[in-house]
């Protein structure tokens, strides 16, 4: 591509209609983190202050990270700049790709590069590493068939709002994917299919000067009055406790990844949202899958809906699942016994529910710890797994609520495995 000096073939005008075209596309239009991120970038470049975007800057002025802000503790910036590379590729290879002016941002950089269709080269704002201007031009070859490759893993999700999940562009969903007649999948998987995900986030309380504490007792706002650890902490420190919940469980970011991957490999797009951010409305016009260990309240917890499976305190911040209805061979108490390390057992439970509006469904995932929640996410995308439970899940055309009870082993804090125990069907 070649460097154009001098008046770019292009208006601000023109670069502020391109960023609402991409932010009317399913790839950015539930994303206000990431307009905000690409707003930023573009008119820092626009304005010439590309050589001045620095991680750090776009960490406190986008992030609203503090002044103590680093960048090598905090990979948010990094992170979702990746995030946002990859959704600018996907929406250049799908409803952009006919759009006259491109925008980029170019790995190792934070400024944005635009490129205009009709010359195919671009107009590229100087980076913080200086371009020479004796550097040789390189012939471009279709640079509209470049496509951003996909990010390994996935980022925990502190601080973030509603972040739509890290996948290239939506594919159709071939008629006979395995998974679409699937009996705990069934609605959520399909070219049809409108599906959220809700990660759950423990109740943290921030004391001021940058002190979040955590009393695992403690999972609503309403409960803060009770704890005397923290009303110890705020008398102590001089400050009222606040509720935070911008972290989330080990076991919840690993089962992100994998919910990710599973309905990518179907060709679906589906959207993080934070638990705190959920409305009554996405219930309403979507399937929704709760990410969450029993001690992080989310919104699905007041459904109300019905159940003969439920965590149930045992002592400190360890909950067992009683069973309230003990079929044959079926206990009534499925304790955990993890002891400190991260080690042992733990019970996780999968429920789907039929949705809050006609045709959608409702699913919630997670265990008694985070290690649970981790397992329950792995059994449930395991293709093998899949397979062995469909010929477990026999059902009566009467039946709408599924409940699955799931055994995980746990070592180090790293699940090892994860067993099928029961499963009951019910009205």
């Amino acid at each position: 591509m070649s460097v154009i000096q001098g008046e770019p073939p292009f208006t601000r005008s023109q670069v502020t209609a391109e960023i609402d075209r991409i932010f009317g596309s399913p790839y950015f239009c539930d994303s206000p983190i990431l307009q905000k991120l690409l707003t930023y970038l573009v008119e820092q470049s626009l304005d010439g202050n590309a050589g001045n975007i620095k991680e750090y800057s776009i960490g406190t002025e986008v992030f609203q990270r503090g002044p103590g802000f680093d960048p090598r503790m905090d990979s948010i910036v990094r992170v979702q700049v990746s995030v946002l590379r990859k959704k600018l590729a996907a929406y250049y290879e799908g409803p952009g790709s006919r759009d006259e002016l491109r925008i980029e941002v170019p790995r190792g950089h934070y400024a944005t590069q635009f490129i205009t269709r009709s010359a195919m080269v671009d107009v590229e704002v100087p980076h913080v590493e200086e371009v020479s201007r004796t550097q040789p031009k390189r012939r471009t070859i279709e640079p509209w068939l470049a496509v951003a490759g996909v990010i390994a893993g996935m980022a925990l999700v502190w601080g973030m709002d509603r972040l739509p999940m890290n996948a290239p562009q939506p594919a159709k969903v071939a008629p006979g994917s395995e998974w679409r007649d699937h009996p705990l999948w069934a609605g959520f998987v399909g070219p049809e299919a409108k599906t959220r995900l809700v990660i759950g986030a423990p109740l943290m309380v921030g004391l001021g000067g940058g002190l979040i504490v955590r009393d695992t007792a403690v999972n609503r706002p309403e409960d803060l009055q009770a704890s005397a650890k923290l009303n110890r902490l705020a008398q102590e420190s001089g400050r009222k406790a606040i509720p935070e919940e911008i972290y989330t469980g080990l076991g919840e970011a690993a089962g992100i990844s994998l919910i990710d991957r599973f309905f990518h490999a179907s060709g679906q797009d589906v959207p993080l949202i934070r638990n705190r951010l959920t409305t009554w409305h996405d219930l309403s016009t979507s399937n929704v899958i709760f990410l969450s260990s029993v001690r992080f309240r989310t919104l699905g917890q007041e459904l109300k809906r019905p159940s003969e499976f439920e965590f149930v305190p045992v002592t400190g911040s360890t909950s067992a699942v009683r069973n309230l209805r003990p079929q044959k061979g079926e206990e009534s108490l499925y304790a955990p016994t993890m002891v400190e390390g991260g080690s042992g057992l733990d019970y996780a439970l999968v429920t789907v529910w039929p949705g809050t509006a006609r045709g959608k469904r409702i699913m919630m995932v997670g265990g008694s710890h985070t290690w649970g929640t981790e397992g329950a996410a792995v059994y449930i995308t395991d293709p093998e797994a899949l397979r062995d439970l469909r010929k477990k899940l026999k059902r009566s055309d009467a039946a709408e609520t599924l409940q699955i009870l799931l055994k995980v082993e746990v070592k180090d804090a790293q699940v090892v495995s994860t067993d099928y125990v029961t499963h009951h069907w019910e009205r």
